[in-house]
Order: C-alpha cells, then sequence, then structure tokens
C-alpha cells in the first residue's frame, strides 16, 4: 500500500507542496438538493452555494484528508475556461480548511505535460500559496492501481489513481465547458483525470457508457461545478467563445449537478439539457443520480 506521505516524496507526479453506490438522496436535513450561488464575488458564491446543500460540514470533519479534483487539463489562463477557475479553487481549498482539513491535495491527471501545468498554470500558484495543500499531478502507471468495475458494460477494469484510497472526502470541481466528444465536460465526464488510460475510454464499445461505468468506482462525496466562465464552443481545449456567468453550482448527486449545469448556456449556439447528454442519461439509467432537475430542490442566491 503506497501512503500519502510516500506519494508525495517519491511519486514520480509533479508535486507543488505547499462510500457507498449512490442510491438515493441522503442531504443533510433542511438543505436543499442543488445549491447555486450567483455573483461576481467568487468566494461568496461558491459559499452559498455549499451552504444551501447543508454547509462544508456536511462533508469536511476536523483532521480529514481532502481530495479536490479540479479540470487542469491544460496551463491555460483563466480567461479561456478550459480549466478551473484559480479562485474557484482556492475559495474550496478556503472552506475546507476553515472546516478542519489536516491536508488538501489538489488531483488531475493533466492532458499537458504534468511539468508544465506544476510550474505554468495559474493554479499551481494558487496551491503553492495555501498552506497544507499540495499539487498531484500522478503521470505514470505506477500511481495508479488496476481495479475492477463491477457493475461495468463498456468497461470492466481501468487504473484508478491509488491515492484516492487514502483520502478522507473527494470533491470534484470541473469547469463548465463544451466538449468535442460529449457536447459538455463537467463532473461525471473529469472523472477521467482520475485513471491512467483515458484513451481505454474513448475506444471502448460505448465511450459514453464507460463514462457511467467510472462513475460507479469514482464517487465524488461533493461535485462543485466552476460556472464562472464556460466555453461554450471549441472544447475542451480551445480557445473558443467563452461566456460569463459567474454562477457556482453544488450538490451531492453528480448526475442532478452535471444536469442542471448542461441548462446554463448553451453550447455550440445550441440549448441542451440533461437528458440530452448520452452519458447523463446512461449515468441515470445506472442509478448515479437525478437528471431531471424540475423534481429536485434547487437553492438560488444572488451573492
Amino acid at each position: 500500500m503506497i501512503t500519502r506521505r510516500h506519494f508525495i516524496r517519491n511519486g514520480a507526479a509533479a508535486t507543488v507542496v505547499s462510500g457507498a453506490y449512490f442510491t438515493g438522496k441522503v442531504y443533510a436535513q433542511g438543505s436543499a438538493d442543488l445549491g447555486v450561488g450567483k455573483g461576481t464575488d467568487v468566494e461568496a458564491a461558491v459559499r452559498a452555494a455549499i451552504a444551501a446543500v447543508g454547509g462544508i460540514g456536511a462533508f469536511v470533519k476536523k483532521g480529514d484528508m481532502v481530495a479536490i479534483k479540479p479540470n487542469l487539463s491544460f496551463a491555460s489562463p483563466p480567461e479561456r475556461a478550459t480549466t478551473t477557475n484559480p479562485e474557484t479553487l482556492n475559495a474550496v481549498m478556503k472552506i475546507c480548511k476553515e472546516a478542519g482539513a489536516k491536508q488538501i491535495l489538489v488531483i488531475d491527471h493533466p492532458l499537458q505535460h504534468a511539468n508544465i501545468i506544476g510550474t505554468d498554470s495559474p493554479v499551481a500558484q494558487v496551491v503553492k500559496d495555501m498552506s497544507s495543500a499540495s499539487l498531484i499531478l500522478p503521470a505514470t502507471e505506477n500511481l495508479y492501481e488496476e481495479v475492477s468495475i463491477p457493475l461495468g458494460k463498456a468497461m470492466k477494469t481501468t487504473q484508478k489513481a491509488k491515492i484516492l484510497d487514502e483520502v478522507d472526502v473527494l470533491i470534484n470541481l470541473p469547469v463548465a465547458k463544451n466538449h468535442s466528444a460529449t457536447f459538455v465536460s463537467l463532473g461525471i465526464k473529469g472523472n477521467l483525470g482520475l485513471v491512467y488510460d483515458r484513451i481505454a475510454f474513448h475506444n471502448s464499445s460505448d465511450f459514453f457508457q464507460s463514462l457511467a461505468d467510472l462513475g460507479t468506482i469514482i464517487k465524488a462525496d461533493l461535485t462543485i461545478i466552476d460556472a464562472v466562465r464556460a466555453l461554450t464552443t471549441r472544447g475542451p481545449q480551445g480557445p473558443g467563445k467563452v461566456v460569463q456567468l459567474d454562477t457556482i453550482v453544488a450538490g451531492r448527486d453528480p448526475v442532478a449537478v452535471d444536469s442542471y449545469a448542461v441548462g446554463l448556456t448553451p453550447c455550440n449556439n445550441r440549448a441542451a439539457k440533461g437528458s440530452n447528454i448520452a452519458h447523463l442519461v446512461k449515468s441515470n439509467e445506472m442509478g448515479l443520480g437525478e437528471i431531471d432537475t424540475t423534481k429536485l430542490n434547487v437553492e438560488v442566491k444572488n451573492v
């Protein structure tokens, strides 16, 4: 078993030092199903969205090791909206620290070379400036372990990042953007950043089903969509059309959060909803969450 100390010290990753299968609603009493924060103050919007779904204390306890999985595929400036906004990540890390998180690991397997992300991306500096936080970009196969996907239909096995077995809380923090293969890239699609061979998913018998399959073994405790800006064309890398939305969406249900975010703005000049997105439909069919957000209690707060 790899220890987190060994991983951070010796793993061949770029490092900048500074439960159960979802079967229904498990929301804290009195909380909304989805929380939406809107406003130009990013931290206030993040706080409002999290507060609406029970507050960070419903997810992070004192002494927890928290993994935050943003989209860090490219060392692009925030204005391109191809990666998670550093301001959004900083707010989430700060809120987790306030809840008593002992250590925060910001983890992603980027598309661009890990050394470039670790040195040139705006996120790298944000993580470096946060005490007890580390940027982990696992780029080599030894940092993954082969695991089965018991409920998988298109994918039966994959290589999942070992460090996930050691964290207490997983927060998925994708940017809202268009994607050439899946129309949108949000939380469920973002899980590919926690496996070694994402090409195997693309080359499976059914790419959309494979994403749903992965969602049965990688289950974020909280998904927060960074829709401060949304890339609406030429995703995932851009540059493309960027829309300023000043919106944060949070929830426990990964399908519901993604489904709500789909409707925030058209992509490729075409409006859509969750039921139009193949991998969300298949995730819903597998019981990963609710795709019809009209059935849910959504709390929207302008800040």
